[in-house]
């Protein structure tokens, strides 16, 4: 006899990737399951691909990261086929939304049409209901548009018990076409390491190698055309040629990181941009507090949470006027939202953050901050997440 509803806490996550990828679902992922593990006691196993980025079938089928199970399949055209046991699930939780998730979707509406469907379906798009369209290519833009808004949207008001919004924005943009009623918004949160003393715990290898960049703007997040990093490294030319553009993050696209290098040879500008790669824990927080501001010029994001960890250290942050970064950044008050490709106007916050006669407006603006960082763990994130999964499966 299955014990009673109250009491479940078995939750299967699936998504495209999880550790070592570094992006922000798989952080999403891997620091709120942790907690709802260890501190609420859900049962947790992740199925994922066995892909990294850019290469197919290259980690081991099972291991164990932060006493998280994982599970890890080979990948085809239209996705994977994880092992879960869905006449005795309790819990699913999809993570992302594309063309092999409204496969699953199908699978389970079909369960629940026959009365077959005992778990709870909670589906966290991150954004990708809701992506900016325009980096498709045309072909592929208009097959993603129809399968997502005709029969994905039927599929997600029909076969999931709840969806998770991580923003405002991402909200009230899915909600034009799912059930109100189904969302939830739940936004994301700041590492432990936001909070501790970056000074004392960094690496010794990290202060070596920010006392050699001197000064510097800084970007976290993978090296995908969406980031739209070539913005700022055209914004160098206009900036005093001592400030470097420092850029945290996992390589995803090999041609856009050709194409950024391209311009920065033909800007004569090779000694100003510095590609750290994937930096994790203290030492990413150390690399933020030391910047002279946080550069976020992304063409998209649903959240935008690389700019709450820069507010975290007290970074001004200059982002694009899109999507929900104006959520997060009030510009002229906490930092400054710019058209997205206006690589003058990124120089001129650049240079205004730097002039010191503007020392103690950015002082004080450095200070709200730090204020906006507080109370964004992700171990408050989890305890929503608990209560909104517990929520869904005592509904079915």
């Amino acid at each position: 006899m299955k014990p009673d509803k109250k009491t479940k806490k078995r939750v299967d996550v699936i998504a495209k990737y999880i550790y070592p990828i570094a992006g922000g679902i798989e952080t999403n992922i891997m620091q709120t399951y942790t907690v709802l593990k260890d501190k609420f006691g859900w049962d947790v196993t992740i199925h994922v691909t066995a892909n990294s980025y850019l290469e197919k079938n290259i980690f081991p089928p099972e291991e164990t990261i932060n006493n998280l199970k994982i599970r890890r399949y080979p990948s085809g055209l239209f996705g994977f086929s994880p092992s879960i046991d869905l006449h005795n699930a309790d819990v699913i939780a999809l993570h992302n939304f594309d063309v092999f998730f409204v496969r699953f979707l199908f699978k389970t509406y079909l369960l629940k049409l026959f009365g077959k469907k005992k778990f709870a379906l909670i589906l966290t798009p991150h954004g990708g209901f809701n992506p900016e369209w325009s980096t498709f290519k045309p072909i592929v833009r208009e097959i993603k548009k129809l399968y997502t808004y005709t029969l994905g949207a039927w599929l997600i008001n029909a076969a999931t018990d709840g969806m998770r919004a991580v923003s405002e924005w991402e909200y009230k943009e899915t909600t034009k076409y799912i059930i109100p009623a189904k969302v939830r918004v739940i936004d994301n949160g700041l590492e432990d390491e936001a909070y501790v003393d970056v000074d004392k715990f960094a690496s010794e290898e990290i202060k070596r190698a920010v006392e050699g960049y001197g000064r510097y703007v800084i970007q976290i997040g993978r090296v995908y055309p969406i980031k739209n990093y070539e913005t700022t490294i055209e914004s160098l030319q206009f900036i005093p040629n001592d400030v470097k553009f420092v850029i945290v993050g996992p390589l995803q696209d090999e041609a856009y990181e050709r194409q950024l290098f391209e311009l920065i040879k033909k800007l004569k500008l090779e000694n100003r941009v510095v590609f750290t790669g994937v930096c994790r824990g203290v030492d990413k927080y150390y690399l933020m507090r030391h910047a002279i501001a946080m550069v976020h010029m992304a063409l998209w994001e649903s959240y935008g949470n690389v700019l709450r960890e820069g507010m975290s250290q007290g970074l001004i942050c200059i982002t694009s006027d899109v999507y929900n970064m104006p959520l997060l950044v009030n510009d002229g008050i906490n930092g400054f939202c710019l058209p997205v490709h206006d690589s003058r106007k990124v120089a001129e916050k650049i240079s205004w953050i730097i002039d010191l006669k503007n020392a103690s407006r950015v002082e004080q603006m450095k200070k709200e901050n730090i204020l906006l960082g507080k109370d964004q763990s992700w171990k408050e994130v989890a305890r929503k997440m608990d209560l909104f999964y517990r929520d869904c499966f005592l509904k079915i």
